[in-house]
């Protein structure tokens, strides 16, 4: 215990740049996958087509292979530390990567959510003038996500667990941390534990609060 208190800063510190990263990840993977959503949803085969591609391509792909790729990868062939910065682009690049991963995912729980609005909705709305944009905004999408938020919540819990990924790529985070310190400790077993239960805290909380929603929504439709 010594050792962990001595050294619990640090570990904190780590904790911070991993719950950074999760809130980006997540908040721009809702986005993506909004987009993706509503491009798999629309009348054209383009845009069908490329969703569709992105979907398959992030969720066929282990999320550690998109790293090196995006992260070290893209870097080899394009300047883009020399655009982004040396120390800032490996930063964007894990995030803007763990966004994309999360938001092929979250792409289907947002369609499947649009999917399972009445389809009287749209016809009611269209048959008051309303417009493509308008119905989506204002009636679909509002009854849609009191549906997802059950499921998207249980995935920013799994984003959380993804970002145990960037340490591989040398991103500071929670487990580049404990690296560090096992490196100057010798003291595996205590570190490691430690860090296992503060990511069990983290997303044990987030998972009964996932299923505290999902009762409440079951109480709500009734």
């Amino acid at each position: 215990m010594d050792v962990v208190l001595e050294n619990m800063p640090m570990i904190l510190e780590g904790l911070k740049y991993t719950i950074y990263y999760s809130i980006a990840s997540i908040v721009l993977a809702i986005i993506i996958g909004l987009i993706a959503a509503i491009m798999k949803l629309s009348q054209s085969s383009f845009l069908k087509g490329i969703a569709s591609i992105y979907v398959e391509i992030f969720r066929s792909t282990p999320l550690l292979v998109q790293l090196f790729f995006i992260v070290f990868g893209l870097a080899g062939v394009l300047p883009l530390n020399e655009w982004f910065g040396q120390r800032s682009y490996p930063i964007i690049a894990a995030t803007l990567t763990l966004a994309l991963h999360q938001g092929a995912y979250i792409s289907e729980i947002i369609r499947a959510g649009i999917l399972s609005v009445n389809k009287g909705q749209r016809e009611a709305s269209e048959s008051i003038g309303m417009t493509e944009f308008q119905t989506m905004r204002f009636i679909i999408l509002p009854q849609a996500f009191k549906r997802m938020i059950p499921p998207l919540v249980n995935q920013s819990a799994q984003a959380i667990k993804d970002t145990s990924l960037l340490a591989p790529i040398g991103i500071i985070d929670l487990v580049y941390r404990g690296q560090i310190i096992i490196s100057t400790t010798f003291e595996p077993f205590a570190i490691w534990i430690t860090i296992g239960i503060i990511y069990f805290i983290l997303i044990f909380s987030i998972s009964q609060f996932a299923g505290y929603l999902e009762r409440k929504m079951r109480l709500d439709t009734r």
